[in-house]
C-alpha cells in the first residue's frame, strides 16, 4: 500500500496523536477502548459506535457515543478505526472505512475467504489507508523470544511443528456476551482459535503452507466442527500438525494455544501465555517466562501490553507510511490457511495453497 490517510491533523502534525474509534463495543471493544485511551503512545479514543454497550463505554471514557457506524466514519477527529465486531461484517465494514479515508485495525478473523480479504486489501490500497489485522501475540513476550530463538539459529532447520489448543469448554462465552460464536456462518470454531494460532505458526516457520488436510466433528453438539485435526504442509517441506478442540474434560492441558517446534539441532517448545524452553543434549532449558494476567479482564495492564504494542505499530506504519507488522496482506494469507482447512473438512480431501488469485506475495 502507499500513501495516507487525508486525515488532515495528523498531516499537519505529526506529533498529534492518532484519533480511534472504535466499532463494538463488547470485550473487544472494551478492550481496545481502553488501549486506545489509557495505553498506546501516540493515540486516543476519539469516539465509539456499536452494541448494547456502546453508551456505557462512551461514558466511561468520557468520549463521543456515534449513533452510527456512518456517523463515526464521518467525524474528522477519528483516524483510524478498529472493527471490534463479528467477523461476518469485517469485509463491508473494512471496505467502508477505507472508502472514508480512515485507516483500520479489524480484529480476527479478519474474514471468512481469501476473496473477501483479497477486497480488503484492494479497498485499502485504492484508498492510500493503512490496513492493520489483530495478532497481538506477536507481540507478546513467549512468542517474540521464541522467535528470536528460531532467528538466532539456535534449532538450526525447522523441520515439523506441533501446536495444541486444547479447552475445557467454551470457557470464555458467557462472561464476555459472545455467543454468537456458536453460529457458524459468524464464525466457525477453527476460525476463532486458528486465526491465532496459524498466524504465529506462519510468522515464526517464515515461510507459506501449500497443503491442508483436516477433519472435523463436535462430540457434545454445542458449537459445529469445535474439535479439529489439521496438517500443513509448507513450502519447504516442513509439516505442522494442528489439533484444536473446545471438548477436554477437566483439568485439561494446561493453557490454550501451546507450540513444539523441532529443528536439526534443537526443539523448541512455546506456551504463549507461559515458558519457552529450547532443548539441547543436557535437557530443557527456560529461556522465556510470560508474566500472568487475567485474559478475562479487558483492563488488565499486563494483559494489554500486547494490544498496545500493535497499536503502536500500525500508528508508526501511518506516519511511516509502510504498511503495519501484521498488515492486511499477512492477514489475508493466514485466512488462506483458515479456509484451506474448512474446505478439506468439507470434502475429506487435500486442499493445495494458494487458493486462487491474491494480491497477497507469497
Amino acid at each position: 500500500m502507499t500513501g495516507h490517510s487525508a486525515s488532515p491533523g495528523w498531516q499537519e502534525n505529526p506529533l498529534m496523536t492518532i484519533g480511534v474509534g472504535v466499532l463494538g463495543t463488547g470485550f473487544m471493544g472494551h478492550t481496545w477502548g481502553e488501549v486506545a485511551q489509557r495505553h498506546a503512545s501516540g493515540t486516543h479514543l476519539a469516539a465509539v459506535a456499536g452494541g448494547r454497550r456502546a453508551a456505557q463505554l462512551a461514558s466511561d471514557y468520557d468520549v463521543p457515543l456515534s449513533p452510527s457506524f456512518e456517523a463515526l466514519l464521518a467525524r474528522g477527529d477519528v483516524d483510524l478505526v478498529v472493527l471490534a465486531t463479528p467477523p461476518d461484517g469485517h469485509r463491508d465494514q473494512a471496505i467502508a472505512a477505507a472508502r472514508a479515508g480512515k485507516h483500520v485495525l479489524v480484529e480476527k478473523p479478519m474474514t471468512a475467504t481469501v476473496a473477501e480479504a483479497a477486497e480488503m486489501v484492494d479497498a485499502a490500497d485504492a484508498a492510500a489507508i493503512r490496513l492493520g489485522v489483530v495478532s497481538q501475540h506477536r507481540f507478546r513476550g513467549a512468542p517474540v523470544s521464541a522467535k528470536r530463538a528460531i532467528q538466532a539459529g539456535r534449532l538450526g532447520r525447522l523441520r515439523m511443528a506441533r501446536i495444541t489448543g486444547g479447552e475445557v469448554g467454551w470457557w470464555d462465552m458467557d462472561s464476555r456476551g459472545d455467543m454468537w460464536k456458536k453460529d457458524p456462518k459468524i464464525q466457525t470454531a477453527y476460525a476463532s482459535w486458528a486465526a491465532h494460532a496459524c498466524d504465529l505458526l506462519r510468522w515464526m516457520l517464515g515461510r507459506q503452507a501449500v497443503r491442508a488436510f483436516g477433519q472435523a466433528v463436535s462430540y457434545s453438539g454445542f458449537v459445529p466442527n469445535e474439535s479439529a485435526m489439521v496438517t500443513y504442509t509448507f513450502e519447504d517441506g516442513t509439516m505442522a500438525d494442528v489439533w484444536m478442540t473446545y471438548e477436554l474434560p477437566a483439568p485439561g492441558l494446561g493453557s490454550g494455544l501451546q507450540y513444539l517446534l523441532v529443528g536439526s539441532e534443537a526443539m523448541l517448545t512455546l506456551d504463549v501465555y507461559g515458558q519457552v524452553q529450547l532443548s539441547s543434549a543436557a535437557g530443557w532449558e527456560v529461556i522465556f517466562e510470560q508474566e500472568p494476567f487475567d485474559p478475562l479482564d479487558a483492563v488488565d495492564p499486563k494483559r494489554l501490553q500486547a494490544y498496545a504494542r500493535q497499536l503502536e505499530d500500525v500508528v508508526a506504519a501511518i506516519q511511516a507510511r509502510r504498511d503495519p507488522l501484521v498488515s492486511g496482506r499477512e492477514g489475508l494469507l493466514t485466512t488462506e490457511m483458515l479456509e484451506a482447512a474448512e474446505r478439506s473438512f468439507a470434502s475429506g480431501e487435500a486442499v493445495d495453497l494458494p487458493l486462487g488469485a491474491s494480491t497477497a506475495p507469497r
